[in-house]
């Protein structure tokens, strides 16, 4: 549980430090740089933990699902970034459990119950909450930041239902690093061929330690500690500590950032988070066993 608490403080707070530095760059060059960094510190210890024989249709999967996940999901929210708050776009990421159950209640694999479907329509009313919220404050192209975070979303939601098979088959942390260093390769092959030409990215002092914090803190070790996690606690109680993730981007974002404080971002999160306890908590599981 502590690990996981862990791995979500440092995802929200990487949030501001891509927010910090998409100003400096664009979007895509920050992602490519952050998950290259990610890829190389997280393959070698994979390999070192892990080493595992995957079948050549299984290995195609995971690395389509790579791609979607780490080059198309981290693409999608450094370029948010450019238009509206971390605070903000963090809440709506947040609703990616609840993004996932629908999608998996849709394929057959998850249950939907009164219970997880009431968690889904408060997850979606926080969301709302959060977008109005920041709408508000970051002015007119603030709508493309929040459409992209939502196109994250589904993305984050679609790898967590179609990866869970390989997750189980195989030890997550080498479906992880595989996923990741296929997605950081796809960035960079866009990189090359759309930023390349126009000459290697200009940062400041901080600007380069933004990045190697987002891609060594924020990428590899988060997600080692989720895959740490995963492996030795219930699905379920690394899920409970995913509002940490907007609480820590909301907290570094003001202190940091500067960024707007509305009520509404407090009431989407208090939303947010309600969905999250009902989609994810234990006694949900349990109604569902009884009701099998």
């Amino acid at each position: 549980m502590l690990t996981s608490a862990t791995a979500s403080v440092i995802t929200g707070t990487a949030l501001v430090a891509t927010r910090f530095v998409v100003s400096q760059t664009d979007g895509l060059t920050v992602a490519t740089m952050r998950y290259v960094v990610a890829a190389v510190c997280l393959l070698p210890v994979a390999l070192w933990f892990h080493r595992a024989n995957i079948p050549a249709r299984d290995l195609f999967a995971i690395v389509v699902l790579g791609i979607l996940y780490f080059c198309i999901f981290p693409w999608c929210i450094s370029s948010a970034m450019q238009f509206t708050t971390a605070s903000g776009g963090s809440i709506v990421l947040a609703c990616t459990p609840a993004a996932t159950l629908l999608l998996g209640a849709a394929r057959g694999s998850e249950q939907l119950t009164i219970r997880k479907g009431l968690g889904v329509t408060a997850a979606t009313i926080g969301a709302a909450a959060a977008i109005k919220g920041t709408t508000a404050g970051t002015g007119d192209m603030s709508w493309a930041g929040d459409a992209l975070m939502v196109l994250a979303t589904l993305c984050g939601a679609v790898y967590a239902v179609f990866s869970k098979p390989y997750v189980a088959k195989y030890p997550a942390l080498t479906v992880t690093a595989i996923a990741m260093a296929a997605g950081a390769a796809a960035l960079v092959s866009i990189w090359l061929v759309r930023d390349l030409p126009t000459g290697l990215p200009k940062l400041d002092t901080a600007g380069w330690w933004a990045i190697l914090y987002m891609g060594a803190a924020g990428g590899a070790f988060s997600f080692f500690l989720y895959a740490w996690s995963l492996g030795r606690t219930a699905p379920t109680a690394t899920m409970i500590s995913l509002p940490l993730n907007p609480i820590a981007a909301i907290i570094a974002g003001a202190f940091f950032l500067g960024e707007p404080l509305p009520p509404e971002l407090f009431v989407g999160l208090a939303f947010v988070m309600l969905g999250i306890y009902l989609v994810a908590n234990p006694l949900s599981a349990r109604v569902q066993n009884r009701n099998a």
